[in-house]
């Protein structure tokens, strides 16, 4: 279950590596307003699996708990105060959307290095 979590959250890193060097921005399509119910589908996606993984393993993981607190928190801020979350993310496009897309695809190979890692420690 750990290497299919680190699978996708491979495959999504690329999929925004793809889109990003090809012209098109997954990113930007995912960070729209009027897109919340997809964000929130992945969102609650990735929740869900990570949540599966810390409540079923023993010992605890605590990376892959890092990991769903951290999909626990997007969650929530983006469902109690979307337009804070909106704000920030508008802003973060209009300071540089270049580094914002390698930023997110930094951070998603990170969450699968890390979750590989897990594996290995864990």
């Amino acid at each position: 279950m750990i290497a299919l979590l680190a699978f996708l959250y491979f495959l999504y890193a690329v999929a925004f590596f793809y889109t990003y060097q090809n012209g098109y921005s997954l990113a930007k399509y995912v960070y729209k307003r009027e897109n919340i119910n997809k964000y929130l589908s992945i969102e609650i996606f990735f929740l869900i699996l990570t949540s599966f993984i810390v409540f079923t393993n023993q010992p605890i993981n605590w990376i892959i708990a890092i990991l769903m607190i951290a999909h626990m928190v997007g969650v929530i801020w983006l469902v109690a105060s979307p337009n804070s979350y909106y704000k920030i993310a508008e802003e973060s496009m209009a300071l540089d959307a270049g580094l914002m897309e390698i930023v997110n695809i930094g951070v998603l190979f990170a969450y699968s290095g890390l979750t590989i890692f897990s594996r290995i420690i864990f």
